[in-house]
């Protein structure tokens, strides 16, 4: 488990929570893109948590998402994610929210797609494939944005900072059923323990 009250007494912390409150809730592109450079930064801040220290050694091979904020405090739902090495997530969407997802420590391949077609059976095409480092941010904003994040360390644990347009409640993942097809289910998003 990560050490809550270390993390919870950070100035890094509150410079998160600073960063959140005092932004302008984005309501378009623009505006989104405004808040990613707002929260790049926070990756090189004093104080910015490091993955190896984030969980203990008996914990070090599970995926967990840490809430830092509800959506009630600052507007958007801010959380803390631990990619164990190598860990991967399917493909998934966000319920259609918004949202920014920054590497805090580590570097995450993003493979991004879009949903062609209705009902239970879909195609996704894919759109574009990043690899993002310390700093670095992506952004979506679109009801119809999918992606695939994996962990490119097979040795060393990431982190990274998510911040989203509302409460992640629940997702669709997708999971391939024939070539190039997927079919899709309903997911609950699960959190660990709250850092604040």
């Amino acid at each position: 488990m990560p050490d809550l009250t270390r993390l919870g007494e950070t100035r890094w912390l509150h410079e998160v929570f600073a960063t959140l409150r005092h932004a302008t809730v984005p309501d378009s592109l623009t505006r989104l893109e405004c808040l990613r450079d707002r929260v790049m930064p926070l990756a090189w801040a004093d104080g910015a948590p490091r993955a190896c220290s984030f969980v203990s050694a008996d914990e070090h091979d599970r995926f967990r998402r840490h809430p830092l904020a509800s959506v009630e405090a600052l507007g958007c739902a801010a959380l803390l994610m631990y990619w164990p090495p190598g860990h991967a997530t399917v493909p998934h969407d966000h319920g259609g929210l918004w949202g920014i997802e920054l590497v805090v420590d580590g570097a995450l391949s993003v493979n991004e797609f879009v949903r062609i077609g209705e009902g239970d059976r879909s195609t996704l095409v894919p759109t574009r494939s990043m690899q993002l480092g310390v700093g670095d941010a992506a952004l979506f904003h679109s009801d119809n944005y999918i992606h695939r994040c994996r962990n490119l360390s097979n040795v060393t644990p990431t982190l990274t900072l998510h911040v989203y347009g509302g409460a992640l409640t629940d997702y669709n993942a997708y999971t391939p059923d024939a070539p190039g097809r997927f079919s899709w289910s309903r997911q609950i998003a699960r959190e660990d323990h709250r850092l604040s």
